[in-house]
């Protein structure tokens, strides 16, 4: 897996937390002061949720393979 800095990231990326690969979720906004990502996804009560990552938490779901990815 690549390590990632905020740099590495942009608005509508797939990411996913490095604790949980099956968690896929978006980008939506990129604080670089803070170094942080928001990201949002749907749960599995299909409510939404959003949250703040520090970019070293994430990767880039393109990393993990081709696969058909359900956001």
């Amino acid at each position: 897996m690549k390590k990632y800095t905020i740099k590495d990231f942009s608005v509508g990326d797939k990411v996913y937390h490095l604790s949980n690969t099956k968690l896929k979720m978006v980008a939506v906004e990129i604080h670089n002061d803070l170094n942080e990502i928001s990201c949002r996804w749907v749960d599995n009560d299909g409510k939404v949720q959003c949250i703040e990552f520090m970019a070293e938490e994430l990767g880039k779901a393109s990393d993990l393979g081709p696969r058909v990815y359900s956001i």
